[in-house]
């Protein structure tokens, strides 16, 4: 049986797709060793599900479909840049949410709910809404790039969530090929 990586995700605006592509050119003068998001592939993650068979996609789109059938679409708001696991040692380069947290949190506890109910593992953590823009490879530079990060100023854009979308996902020596699997259209 043939297994596809997936997760179900919302994607950044493409309207906002130029600024948070200044931010990470910004952070990349620093001259760290970090591997940044394409424009494209920018996306705050709902649900990771991981490998699954190819045969069960039909399913989980339509289960994606039914838990989302009295969600309505949402404003979200980008918000300050930030670091996992903190600024300290920064690993993962991601920009927080302001206004929609509430909403997006509904949203990812509903898809969990359903995906669980599907027999997929229950994230341990809560869900912190963010947009993954770069991961750190290596210490290299580490201060300058703490440095920007502590200084840049929050990024100022907001979006409409009318979207959710279970995707495909296919590592590649030059990074994620993305393909939608199921949108799921909020009204």
């Amino acid at each position: 049986m043939t297994s596809i990586r997936c997760f179900i995700a919302v994607f950044l605006d493409p309207a906002l797709r130029s600024q948070v592509a200044a931010v990470e050119r910004h952070l990349a003068q620093s001259g760290a060793d970090v591997k940044w998001v394409e424009p494209e592939n920018l996306h705050f993650t709902v649900k990771f599900l991981g490998d699954v068979e190819e045969s069960r996609l039909l399913t989980i789109g339509g289960v994606l479909r039914a838990c989302m059938a009295d969600t309505r679409p949402f404003e979200m708001d980008l918000g300050a840049l930030g670091a996992f696991p903190g600024m300290r040692d920064p690993r993962v380069i991601w920009v927080g949410v302001n206004g929609g947290r509430e909403p997006f949190v509904a949203l990812a506890r509903a898809v969990e709910e359903a995906m669980k109910a599907e027999g997929f593992r229950r994230e341990g953590k809560g869900t912190s809404p963010h947009l993954t823009i770069g991961r750190v490879r290596s210490g290299r530079n580490l201060d300058a790039l703490v440095d920007r990060l502590s200084t840049g100023s929050p990024l100022d854009g907001s979006m409409m969530v009318d979207r959710v979308q279970l995707t495909a996902s296919e590592l590649t020596n030059r990074g994620p090929l993305y393909r939608p699997v199921e949108v799921v259209t909020l009204v």
